[in-house]
């Protein structure tokens, strides 16, 4: 079995693995691939990827699960039905903030520019196939990790157990991911934008700037955070 994994390295990257130097120590990426030798059949990949969890001595250590099912007992009905309004009522919340409009609108201006333009990688020059490349990926990236952000941060104060080192906070880790997708993204707008003289395509690095600016305006210090793997050299 693989012993040398990077664990929640898969958290905070942009799930380009084709592109990733790390997948040999991932283990998502390692479950994937062994899903799709097994068929499909996750259960299946789990173990050929990772095995089977094998006790020591014949006992194992309850799981966080397993002790907070002992400790609480199983949620009532009643209980599951408050927690899935309180969630909805997070997620209607996060969507009402500006932040959460400027990110939407950037994939969808991004996704209407791509719309009906040949494949990036039919692009005859290098150059441009690069930057096409990373519009095309960081189009949805942005949002959903930019919405991970801000839900976690929000699920983190109403919990009161937010994460006073910027460098492990959940939220500024992925906040991190969507500023790194931003600024890449904002340079390949405007290496499109001057090879083509397309406006569209300016007026879109202007927005993945402005963003990047709104998003280092929420998250002061999630440039900080330490990605695993990533951001640590000696691994």
């Amino acid at each position: 079995m693989h012993t040398d994994r990077i664990d929640f390295i898969s958290s905070y990257c942009d799930r380009w693995c084709e592109r990733c130097a790390f997948t040999d120590r991932c283990v998502v990426y390692a479950c994937s691939i062994a899903a799709a030798m097994c068929d499909g059949d996750v259960t299946a990949g789990m173990e050929l990827a990772i095995g089977r969890p094998q006790p020591v001595h014949g006992e194992r250590d309850a799981t966080v699960g397993e002790r907070l099912l002992d400790e609480f007992g199983e949620p009532s009905d009643a209980e599951l039905a408050d927690a899935m309004r309180e969630e909805e009522s997070r997620r209607a919340r996060i969507d009402e903030l500006e932040i959460s409009h400027l990110g939407w609108r950037y994939s969808v201006k991004s996704l209407e520019w791509l719309k009906g333009r040949e494949s990036p990688s039919a692009h005859p020059d290098p150059l441009i196939r690069e930057a096409l490349e990373i519009v095309a990926w960081d189009a949805t990236l942005i949002s959903a990790k930019l919405h991970r952000a801000l839900s976690g941060r929000e699920r983190s104060l109403d919990e009161a157990s937010m994460d006073d080192d910027p460098t492990r906070n959940d939220a500024n880790g992925s906040a991190k991911v969507a500023l790194i997708s931003l600024a890449r993204s904002e340079t390949s707008w405007l290496l499109i934008a001057d090879a083509t003289g397309d406006a569209a395509a300016a007026d879109l690095a202007s927005l993945a700037a402005g963003l990047r600016a709104s998003v280092i305006e929420e998250f002061p210090m999630a440039m900080a955070f330490v990605r695993p793997g990533f951001d640590e050299p000696g691994r």
